[in-house]
């Protein structure tokens, strides 16, 4: 099964969440500054315009959501539209923007940056915390996706997507610091590029591929498990969604290549045989 959950051109579809809670899908198209909520039950989808663009979105446990914008870290309100900044990042650094992140086991959002022509080295990974500080937790990075955790949150998954690689790193969920990294998965040598990623109940991690039209499911050791095509060339992120889980949703991107296929940028939506775990909830 593979149908159009929303049909909207998003022309970088990104930051599929489920809301288990609210029975609820957001996803975000970061150039056009929108923030999108879709109500399960109902299939109604509500749009929120943004005062800047938002890489990513997260769950807060008070309610509402905390996203990471261009050069901020903000709250939102997705059903009054307030938005509310809490946290500036590298406003010293202006080609650069905030992109894709997640909350941690623990409650932490994590977050990263990226150089916008996607050349040099000037992103990083930051941990923002529930006394609402931010902590660069490494630097190098040229396009920062992820990151994903493992169901025991000791391993965390980061993609540094122009660099074709998906790195598993140590992480102790009690701290939140991050060990040694190993090499997880590459594209090297393949004609696309590692995009957001998502990990299932048995420790599966699945990958879309920009450029590649699939997702790819890879064991816990990075041996590739299953390859899911679908037809967009540009598919960014993946969320399991649903009351049970068992379903993914996928955001794709309308930009560049992507205007070649009728459903580019649309939400997608599959039955993958594999279920999620609950989004964790910022504790701030």
């Amino acid at each position: 099964m593979l149908e159009t959950l929303h049909d909207f051109a998003c022309e970088l579809g990104e930051g599929t969440l489920w809301d288990d809670v609210k029975g609820r899908l957001h996803w975000v198209d970061i150039d056009q500054d929108l923030l999108f909520t879709l109500d399960w039950a109902t299939r109604e989808v509500a749009t929120l315009h943004l005062p800047a663009t938002a890489g990513s979105v997260g769950l807060r446990e008070g309610g509402g959501l905390v996203a990471a914008l261009r050069h901020a870290v903000a709250f939102i309100d997705a059903d009054t539209g307030l938005v509310e900044v809490v946290a500036e990042v590298e406003t010293e650094l202006p080609g650069n923007r905030c992109n894709d992140g997640a909350v941690d086991p623990a409650g932490r959002f994590w977050f990263g940056t990226m150089d916008v022509a996607e050349t040099g080295a000037t992103g990083a990974f930051y941990r923002f915390d529930e006394h609402l500080s931010v902590t660069k937790a490494f630097g190098g990075v040229i396009v920062s996706n992820g990151p994903a955790w493992s169901p025991d949150g000791r391993t965390m998954y980061h993609v540094d997507s122009a660099r074709s690689s998906i790195t598993a790193y140590e992480f102790d969920p009690a701290t939140g610091a991050v060990g040694g990294g190993r090499p997880f998965a590459s594209d090297e040598d393949e004609a696309w590029f590692p995009d957001g990623v998502t990990v299932d109940a048995d420790g599966y991690v699945w990958n879309c591929k920009w450029d590649g039209g699939r997702i790819v499911r890879y064991s816990p050791d990075g041996l590739v498990d299953r390859v899911v095509e679908v037809p967009v060339p540009r598919p960014t992120r993946c969320a399991f969604v649903g009351p049970d889980l068992s379903l993914l949703a996928v955001t794709s991107a309308r930009r560049g290549r992507g205007a070649e296929a009728p459903r580019s940028g649309h939400l997608l939506l599959l039955d993958p045989d594999a279920r999620g775990l609950p989004a964790p909830r910022f504790r701030g």
